[in-house]
């Protein structure tokens, strides 16, 4: 029987057997978001067109919140998805192709227009994505970041109007493919427990603060004038994307289990590098430094559309206000920390700033985006199999010290086994019991070994004997 389970456990995901194109949409807004906002070249007389898109966004977004919380969202969104997906086709050529008519109003306006566009692009997907278990979440996500990442390359290197055409194609294809997705949803298979209805206190208001403060962060590195000495763009694009694509397949090696703490360690690699070196090391190295930072953005982008997936898996809110509330702490900050940027690259205090965003990147770790808040607030609960209810607690911890009696386990080894039970991380663990996460894997390989099981389950099952 344990075998049995070892073998559910590492099997391929209902999204990955039964494969489907249409699982793959999400990667059509985070395409055509970076291939627009971050295309080189583009000059409209000073205007930075990230500010008014993601203002934009975050208003539009806002709106259809209100819808949701009203019950009108499921009644309005069919009709928004052709009308919205012409709307930010019309923004794109404006922002893509170097017309004549395009001066900085005509592209300030573009920009608000493909604001709302892809502020749907991105919404559209909510309901699929908030009926997926977090193991098809997870498939889905990193299938597409490696996708997109690949479509990302050869976009990048195309001339202006071929570029447009492709990616003036992309709000079609995205509201095709959701439709498609939502047809051929997967069943799950158990029913989500409602974490989030229960204790209304578990939504990871934390997490957002954390993450809004990174998206600050990374806006101001955006809106700065940051120099950078001439490198080939198709080398730069080509090792960008490519450590995006090497990061979703480093998350299949891992049978789809998503450590939070382990790409959140990436994220953070990656930015303080890029944060302590562009200061320094003048302007021959500094574009790939921001290549670095990019990567990280990136990472954060995935890591927070699963999250929100799985709240949204554990909630009977609406879906749009979840995911909508979510981005909105993304995308607000990403376009103030960019006008922040821009206003500071008129004074020109660089190193100073970059400093003061190395200590709020510190501080939003700390505080906000760390695995006990995860755990404790059951974010990707479900990747370590069902947990028991909290009434069922106090049996646990009096089965686990009857069998560590029984099986000659060490104090604290019974102390690793009754949170293990409860379904804590070893992340989790460690900080409780103020050990390293190699102490506690070393805890857990004597205690399967002593009590001679092969999964949490079986514990579970002599517990439940005993």
């Amino acid at each position: 029987m344990a075998q049995d389970r070892a073998k559910e456990g590492v099997r391929l995901p209902y999204v990955l057997r039964h494969f489907d194109v249409s699982y793959l949409g999400i990667c059509a807004p985070h395409v055509w978001i970076y291939c627009v906002a971050h295309r080189a070249g583009l000059d409209f007389g000073g205007v930075v067109i990230g500010i008014p898109l993601y203002i934009a966004l975050s208003a539009f977004m806002l709106a259809v919140m209100l819808l949701a919380w009203k019950g009108k969202a499921q009644r309005v969104a069919p009709k928004l998805d052709w009308p919205l997906a012409a709307l930010q086709a019309a923004a794109t050529l404006l922002l893509v192709v170097p017309l004549p008519l395009t001066g900085a109003a005509s592209a300030t306006a573009a920009a608000v227009a493909a604001g709302i566009g892809v502020a749907w692009l991105y919404l559209q997907w909510a309901p699929f994505y908030a009926k997926l278990d977090v193991r098809e979440a997870i498939a889905c996500i990193f299938c597409a970041m490696a996708v997109g990442s690949a479509l990302k390359v050869p976009i990048d290197l195309l001339p202006p109007v071929p570029a447009a055409v492709v990616l003036m194609a992309l709000p079609f294809v995205s509201a095709a493919l959701a439709r498609r997705a939502q047809r051929r949803q997967p069943s799950t298979q158990r029913e989500p427990r409602m974490f989030y209805d229960q204790n209304p206190t578990s939504i990871p208001w934390k997490i957002l603060f954390g993450v809004a403060a990174y998206s600050l962060i990374i806006g101001v590195i955006q809106g700065m004038p940051i120099q950078a000495d001439y490198t080939p763009f198709w080398m730069m694009t080509s090792a960008h994307h490519g450590a995006e694509i090497a990061v979703a397949l480093w998350v299949f090696a891992k049978g789809g289990l998503l450590r939070f703490s382990s790409l959140w360690r990436a994220i953070l690699l990656f930015t303080a590098t890029g944060l302590f070196f562009l200061p320094v090391i003048g302007s021959a190295w500094a574009g790939w430094a921001l290549v670095l930072i990019s990567i990280a953005q990136t990472l954060v982008v995935m890591l927070f559309w699963t999250m929100l997936a799985d709240v949204a898996h554990h909630s009977r809110t609406s879906p749009y206000v979840i995911f909508g509330s979510g981005w909105i702490a993304y995308s607000l900050p990403f376009a103030l920390g960019e006008l922040a940027g821009k206003a500071e690259g008129l004074h020109g205090a660089g190193s100073a700033v970059l400093l003061a965003l190395a200590y709020l990147l510190t501080i939003a770790a700390v505080f906000a985006l760390n695995e006990a808040n995860f755990s404790q607030r059951r974010i990707f609960a479900d990747l370590e199999g069902p947990a028991p209810e909290r009434s069922m607690f106090a049996s646990i911890d009096e089965g686990c010290e009857r069998l560590g009696s029984q099986r000659g386990l060490t104090a604290r080894e019974v102390e690793v086994l009754q949170l293990l039970c409860k379904g804590r991380s070893k992340s989790y663990i460690a900080e409780s019991l103020f050990i390293s996460e190699n102490t506690v894997r070393s805890h857990s390989k004597h205690i399967y070994a002593k009590l001679d099981v092969h999964s949490k389950q079986d514990i579970l099952d002599l517990i439940a004997r005993g």
